[in-house]
């Protein structure tokens, strides 16, 4: 995403940010489940909504960005997200760390 937008996106991954993470209003869950983007103007969006949001910024894919406002589109969009994020560890460079595993709940001592 940095290469295609020319630096104009920078991309963390969320452990490296948990601070700011926090004062997003976000959770490390909330982070391992889809990707985020922070606009400009402070906006926040996930999913789908989030990479269209970042690919504004890359002057050839910019006029795709605006199907997702299109009805019906931005549901399609969502669905291929959902799945991609769900099977991403399956994926062609994909490990297992990839996968999504929900924190246990904390364990009462015994």
């Amino acid at each position: 995403m940095q290469a295609w937008t020319k630096g104009r996106v920078a991309t963390y991954p969320w452990q490296a940010i948990p601070e700011t993470l926090e004062a997003l209003g976000l959770t490390a869950v909330d982070d391992m489940t889809q990707v985020w983007f922070v606009a400009a103007d402070g906006r926040l969006c996930g999913g789908a909504a989030a990479v269209n949001g970042a690919l504004r910024y890359c002057w050839w894919l910019r006029p795709l960005t605006w199907l997702y406002l299109l009805p019906g589109i931005r549901q399609i969009e969502e669905r291929v997200y959902r799945w991609t994020a769900q099977n991403r560890h399956r994926l062609p460079g994909g490990t297992a760390v990839c996968a999504i595993n929900p924190p246990s709940p904390p364990q009462e001592p015994h």
